[in-house]
């Protein structure tokens, strides 16, 4: 047995309908995205301020070798903080970046290689060793305590 015409262009219409939405949302979440910089020769992009920056970034992620994130720890929960100093040296001491972060998540591109990332906020200095792969990126967190 066959399907009335109209149903089958329902359905039809609403794959479409159901399509260019998501196409829209995720295009959406990409022009929210902050604008790519270069510090040392190094592609990075750093933001997260407002929902649609935060969620252009998280969709980002996957373009990038190396995501690191700055919290604040307050009231018992960790928040985002912006300003946050970032310096990348290789193990031998060879600086290969440095930019201040423009909002709770920085996103770079790195060679694959071992880096020693250092954070900084408030007088607090946090560091941590990452090996950034050709695979899935290499992540970074720093929470700092409040002063």
């Amino acid at each position: 047995m066959t399907k009335p015409l109209h149903t089958s262009w329902a359905a039809g219409l609403t794959a479409w309908v159901l399509l260019l939405s998501t196409a829209q949302a995720c295009g959406g979440q990409l022009d929210a995205l902050p604008a790519e910089k270069t510090s040392m020769g190094v592609t990075y992009v750093s933001g997260g301020i407002g929902l649609d920056e935060s969620g252009a970034l998280k969709v980002a992620r996957k373009d990038y070798s190396l995501d690191i994130e700055t919290f604040q720890l307050a009231n018992g929960k960790n928040e985002y903080i912006a300003a946050v100093p970032v310096t990348i040296t290789r193990p031998n001491g060879q600086l290969v970046f440095q930019a201040p972060t423009d909002g709770p998540f920085t996103l770079l591109r790195l060679p694959p290689g071992t880096y020693l990332v250092k954070a900084s906020h408030q007088g607090q200095t946090q560091q941590r060793q990452v090996q950034v792969g050709t695979g899935l990126g290499a992540k970074a967190s720093f929470v700092f305590k409040p002063s």
